[in-house]
């Protein structure tokens, strides 16, 4: 009879000690994605960097639109000039 006692204790001691093991890597891994969810899972940063990045690009356009302009009107006019004084 102290056998089958001393057999059952160890069955429970060795299934308690694999939902220790369980728990633990739960608790790991549940963690785990918590914190990956929290830094990367969302992407505020990212985003916040992705529109920054897009309105910079679109002030740059902007920019090079205005000076595209510009150099237009001024060969316009060096053409003016330089046809008014060919024929001079």
């Amino acid at each position: 009879m102290t056998e089958a006692g001393h057999e059952a204790e160890e069955i429970k001691e060795t299934i308690w000690q694999y939902t220790q093991y369980v728990v633990i890597l739960l608790a790991c891994v549940g963690t785990g994605v918590f914190i990956g969810w929290t830094m990367w899972g969302d992407a505020s940063v990212l985003r916040r960097d992705l529109n920054a990045a897009t309105e910079q690009v679109h002030a740059l356009k902007n920019q090079r639109e205005n000076v595209s302009s510009k150099l237009a009107l001024m060969t316009r006019e060096y053409e003016t000039c330089q046809q008014k004084l060919s024929e001079q």
